[in-house]
């Protein structure tokens, strides 16, 4: 029930609006006080989604440290690494469905555009939504989801296969070839963090793709 509550509240607006968007032709708009609008919205569930797990893990007794959290200063180098390890994943899973795909149709898949996707450039805003979202979505999706899964049961894979797939339900609206290279990029997260148990050098390599994506995005 912990478990649940905890997912709704995280990210049920969050799949809702993936949802709506992908059906959209764009995901950006042109009304900047709205967007700002939106980002404040977005943190301040964020912040209260993981005000939210803090409260559940304290009612068990338990802490940060008990889902993995538990931060190194050679986790800055593992964060580092384990970036370069997943956007080498995301090539070698990338190129051969695209070569297979135009082997088939004579064409290459495209990339739905995520230019401008928050909408406000790089600001104090963005900045402060990137460094937040991904302690939101990885103490949450990968450390206290995989980390119950197996708890109640579950084995590694099956951990692994559902935070992926939690985490890929709202982001959907990035579309479908986005969505293989985020797949695989999230599968080597959680690969990492079921191999080690250790979630900080997870949160900071997405804060490294995160802040890639947004530097991306405002050129």
């Amino acid at each position: 029930m912990a478990l649940a509550i905890v997912l709704f509240v995280s990210f049920g607006h969050f799949i809702a609006a993936s949802a709506y968007y992908l059906m959209e032709s764009t995901t950006s708009s042109t009304d900047l006080p709205q967007l700002k609008m939106r980002l404040v919205g977005g943190m301040i569930t964020e912040a209260g989604s993981l005000a939210v797990l803090w409260y559940v893990l304290s009612g068990q007794a338990r802490g940060w440290r008990d889902i993995g959290w538990n931060f190194h200063p050679m986790d800055v180098l593992r964060g580092l690494l384990l970036t370069f390890g997943a956007t080498a994943a995301t090539y070698a899973t990338f190129l051969p469905i695209q070569i297979v795909v135009h082997a088939y149709s004579g064409h290459y898949l495209t990339t739905k555009s995520m230019h401008g996707m928050l909408g406000v450039g790089i600001s104090a805003l963005s900045i402060a939504f990137i460094c937040l979202n991904p302690f939101f979505e990885e103490l949450i999706v990968r450390g206290y989801l995989m980390t119950e899964i197996v708890e109640l049961g579950g084995s590694g894979v099956l951990a692994i296969v559902i935070s992926v797939a939690v985490q890929m339900s709202y982001h959907l609206y990035q579309g479908f070839t986005n969505g293989i290279v985020l797949a695989t990029i999230f599968a080597v997260f959680s690969i990492y963090f079921w191999k080690t148990r250790r979630l900080a050098p997870v949160v900071l390599a997405h804060l490294c793709v995160d802040a890639y994506a947004l530097i991306r995005g405002s050129m």
